[in-house]
């Protein structure tokens, strides 16, 4: 050896990957990983989590999936039928119930006002603006007259 080699030289012993390890057993588990039942043990309930809610969504979806058939069954046998007036429901929302067409005296001033103004094509904004004005009162004496409002009972009234 040459004097730049004793220099650099190390006084102490040092492990490469590739010597034996000089550890007893108890001290090389202590620090290395868990073995794969441990792994097993520790990641099933994880794994159980996520499957059942991975099962609980494609269960939603497969049902969207159904109701979307079923829509769209429904809306290609009405097409199919050539029937103009198609309503679909595709949000499953509750049914509105329709207005009574009541004998009341209010209901038949109203209904008349409606038709008459809509045959002389005012928008369902005029005419609600003009039952506001003559201070007609609404069916609950609650509120407003509003657009929505008098095209809905228009809509009841054609029915």
């Amino acid at each position: 050896m040459n004097a730049y080699n004793k220099q650099t030289s190390f006084p102490y012993k040092t492990s490469f990957p590739n010597k034996r390890d000089n550890r007893n057993q108890k001290a090389r588990t202590k620090n290395s990983s868990p073995s794969v039942p441990e792994l097993i043990r520790k990641i099933s309930p994880s794994i159980k989590t996520y499957l059942e809610k991975s099962a609980k969504n494609q269960e939603i979806i497969a049902e969207a999936e159904m109701k979307f058939a079923d829509a769209f069954c429904n809306l290609t046998e009405h097409i199919i039928s050539g029937k103009h007036n198609i309503k679909l429901n595709f949000h499953g929302a509750a049914q509105r119930k329709k207005s009574k067409k009541s004998s009341d005296p209010l209901h038949r001033k109203v209904r008349g006002i409606i038709i008459k103004m809509r045959e002389k094509n005012k928008t369902y904004e005029e005419i609600a603006q003009y039952l506001k004005n003559e201070k007609i009162p609404t069916f609950t004496n609650r509120g407003k007259w509003h657009a929505q409002t008098v095209h809905r009972l228009f809509k009841d009234y054609l029915e």
